[in-house]
């Protein structure tokens, strides 16, 4: 009995957990990253003009998982109750600041903050991720909490570094020459981190571990593509191509978290009329999340082109979405968020 008892545990153990549920992880947490790999073939190999392919990316999928963060921070009568210093001070603080060092003359250097921010958002988000699994499939071993970090991190932010950094700054305006001389320490260690990571792994397997399938198969799916991106296209291609994974996988996150926490029948009452309309019905988060991207990107990218206080300012959108959206997901730290994740 004893003996049976445990193998029923450890097939048990061995079953993937999934975050929403394997449809929909397999689809848009996971396979998200088909949708990068479809913009690089349509890019690289049928060479579709950019400007297509950032359009539907801008309006339909970016512009929109900014109204996600918006619609459980800005549009919650209940965290704007609860948060008025955090949501509205960093709504005057990121919205001034664009403006500000673009009279100040670092336009470029407002660019590049932006950039770097949204590339680290991108990043962050796949960790968070990647967390969430963990979590899910009990893979919490110190040792091997540690290993999955460095891995993930080194393998994101590697390619981008390589092309921008070694080997052609000019590419993002820097004002210095490639660093040639970081190649072969750059190389070393990310040599020295997928041996450590495959080592144990190995050890994992010998031990009769069960795997984590979710993470491997996360990490399957944006490694690769980060390193395809930045070998075969410059940072106008490549925005889209790795954003439009993070989009993906965020709606899906957002539209399970509204539907459990603004799906109650006292959710108008609690939080507001959108947040309870959203929480209810698929296509009103769809239609009032295209109506809010198409409100502001298209006017702003018009403004932005023929003013640069104008592009100042409409960066306000996506960096008060960047530190807004690393505040409102701390799981460990929030028992609502737990429960509206399932992760109680």
């Amino acid at each position: 009995m004893a003996a049976a008892a445990r193998t029923a545990t450890l097939v048990t153990r061995a079953q993937p957990r999934w975050i929403i549920g394997p449809g929909v992880d397999l689809s848009l947490v996971i396979g998200s990253s088909a949708a990068g790999y479809l913009y690089l073939l349509l890019y690289v190999a049928m060479h579709v003009p950019i400007t297509y392919l950032w359009w539907f990316w801008s309006v339909g999928l970016d512009g929109t998982h900014i109204f996600g963060t918006a619609s459980r921070t800005f549009f919650d009568g209940e965290a704007r109750a609860k948060h008025p210093k955090l949501l509205f001070g960093s709504l005057l603080f990121f919205f001034s600041l664009g403006p500000i060092m673009v009279l100040a003359g670092l336009k470029g250097w407002l660019a590049l903050l932006v950039g770097v921010w949204a590339y680290y958002h991108v990043v962050k988000q796949h960790y968070g991720f990647m967390v969430l699994y963990k979590v899910k499939n009990r893979d919490l071993a110190r040792l091997d909490n540690n290993l999955d970090r460095l891995f993930l991190n080194v393998m994101l932010i590697f390619p981008p570094f390589h092309r921008f950094f070694i080997n052609h700054p000019e590419e993002l305006g820097l004002p210095f020459r490639p660093l040639h001389n970081l190649a072969a320490p750059a190389w070393t260690l990310v040599i020295a981190v997928a041996a450590a990571y495959l080592a144990r792994q190995a050890v994992r397997y010998r031990a009769g571990d069960p795997p984590d399938i979710p993470k491997f198969l996360l990490f399957a799916g944006v490694i690769p593509l980060h390193w395809l991106t930045f070998a075969y296209m410059s940072w106008q291609a490549a925005v889209p191509t790795v954003t439009i994974v993070h989009n993906l996988q965020y709606h899906a996150l957002v539209w399970f978290h509204n539907r459990n926490r603004y799906g109650g029948p006292d959710s108008e009452r609690k939080h507001g009329a959108v947040p309870a309309a959203i929480g209810r019905h698929l296509l009103a988060y769809i239609g009032i999340a295209l109506a809010f991207s198409a409100l502001y990107r298209i006017p702003g990218f018009q403004l932005g082109s023929s003013s640069d206080l104008a592009f100042g300012f409409f960066c306000g959108f996506g960096l008060t979405h960047y530190f807004l959206d690393s505040r409102i997901w701390r799981v460990r730290h929030d028992p609502g968020l737990r429960a509206a994740l399932g992760m109680g």
